[in-house]
């Protein structure tokens, strides 16, 4: 036992001296501190600090799937720009007896990662902020447009500046509550507009802005207006235009508060176009305006509301919210019927001075969306509109009147935080005037298409973070 205790004693000192000749050898310099993530919260927003820095990087977004489906019918347009309002044919074919149904997909798929990057930080004139929405997808099928990555959002806000790609200030509460839209000018949740806006800030939740935007569809994955050249909606006609010569004007003045929220907004839109030969040109500017309320509803439920809106527009068609109802097709669902003229001017040739004519559209538009909890798990959300569109001076080209309604629904299911099982169902229709040079003999005996409906579901499931 003393034999064993002093072999244990003589290594454990020999432990002893080998360690303090290592440490002997060690730098005697203190490692410097570990830097830690730090948690911050600038101008309401949770978030770190990113190391180095003073500024507050809030990361989110969503990853979604999605499965759809829309009934397809005959579907027509017309044969050539010189044939507007005479000769039809069936959607995909050139030729000028219009037989048989399209043959486009009826189910599709769509998936989406979306990335959000929100960085603050306070300065001496208020939250210097910049924002990032970047989507990367694939979609093919039914209201496929392939593989896209494409910057949804863009923009920096300081001391009431707003620059870049940004939700519109004309807009009201966007495109609706389920994925496609309402008849509604969206370019909040999608097909944003670059801006330069300035707000001023006046307390109560009162403010008023004024913003100079791109004008036109700004969407880079394709998307509603993609017949559409960059500064005028000219989709179907037999108009071209010069591209962006001056900005839109957008101005609205909006309160937000506790009961809810109210907005008036207008804009100025400059139409420079010409016909489809190059001649005799035209330059003008349109008008838009819209109101809309939403009201607050906790005494029915937890997260209730129920907003509405209406608009007029003349000479901007953008702004009516018809380019952006459902897949953007003007009134054609799903490919189904013929759709409506849809321009911000329209080259009628010449009048009976022998004097370049070009028609102008007018249009009256409105929309009302519902949200109700059920409970915390289990929300519906019914939404309606309606629009009617009018043409002045087509010398019998174009549909003199155009009416478009549509209702639909969304139903969600969140069966724990931040997952969403959603079914979306729309139905859209639309009913046009015959125009004035519509033969049906000139058609092989096809009365008008005056009539097009369509209907459209989608189920997705949606995992936020």
């Amino acid at each position: 036992m003393t034999l064993m205790k002093s072999i244990l004693l003589g290594s454990a000192a020999g432990i002893v001296a080998v360690a303090g000749a290592q440490a002997a050898d060690l730098p005697t310099k203190k490692a410097a501190p570990v830097e830690f993530v730090k948690v911050c919260n600038v101008g309401g927003m949770a978030g770190f600090i990113i190391p180095g820095s003073d500024t507050c990087l809030k990361i989110g977004g969503y990853i979604t799937g999605q499965i759809e489906a829309g009934n397809l019918d005959t579907g027509y347009l017309w044969t050539s720009p010189a044939a507007q309002g005479k000769t039809l044919a069936t959607y995909g074919s050139s030729t000028a007896a219009p037989t048989g149904p399209h043959t486009g997909a009826s189910l599709g798929y769509t998936t989406r990662f979306n990335l959000d990057l929100d960085a603050r930080q306070m300065t001496s004139y208020g939250v210097l902020r910049g924002y990032l929405s970047l989507n990367i997808e694939n979609s093919n099928g039914f209201d496929g447009t392939g593989t896209a990555t494409y910057a949804d959002q863009a923009y920096l806000q300081w001391a009431g500046i707003t620059a870049g790609k940004a939700p519109s200030f004309f807009s009201f509460f966007g495109g609706g509550e389920g994925w496609a839209n309402l008849i509604s000018p969206d370019q909040q949740g999608f097909n944003e507009p670059d801006v330069f806006a300035y707000t001023a800030t006046f307390g109560g939740g009162f403010s008023a802005t004024i913003a100079a935007a791109s004008a036109g569809p700004n969407s880079p994955d394709g998307g509603a207006g993609t017949n559409q050249n960059i500064g005028n909606y000219v989709a179907g006609t037999n108009t071209t235009n010069y591209g962006m010569t001056a900005p839109d004007v957008v101005a609205n003045v909006r309160v937000d508060q506790g009961w809810g929220s109210a907005q008036l907004s207008g804009v100025a839109h400059n139409v420079h176009v010409m016909n489809y030969l190059g001649v005799d040109p035209e330059n003008i500017w349109g008008w838009g305006v819209l109101g809309g309320v939403k009201f607050n509803l906790p005494t029915l439920g937890a997260g209730d509301s129920i907003a509405a809106q209406v608009e007029w527009t003349k000479n901007a068609f953008w702004y009516s919210g018809i380019p952006d109802a459902m897949w953007g097709e003007n009134g054609a669902v799903n490919g189904n019927g013929l759709a409506m003229s849809a321009g911000d001017a329209y080259y009628a040739a010449a009048n009976a001075f022998g004097a370049a004519h070009w028609a102008s559209p007018t249009v009256w538009s409105g929309s009302m969306t519902f949200e109700h909890r059920f409970s915390p798990a289990f929300a519906l959300d019914p939404e309606a509109a309606f629009a009617s569109l009018s043409w002045s001076g087509s010398n019998g080209q174009l549909s003199s009147t155009a009416n478009s309604w549509l209702i639909g629904a969304v139903g969600h299911w969140d069966p724990v935080p931040l997952l969403d099982f959603a079914l979306e169902v729309l139905y859209q229709n639309t009913h046009q005037s015959t125009p004035g040079l519509y033969s049906a003999a000139a058609n092989g005996g096809l009365g008008f298409p005056s009539t097009a409906s369509g209907v459209a579901g989608r189920f997705y499931i949606t995992r936020n973070f």
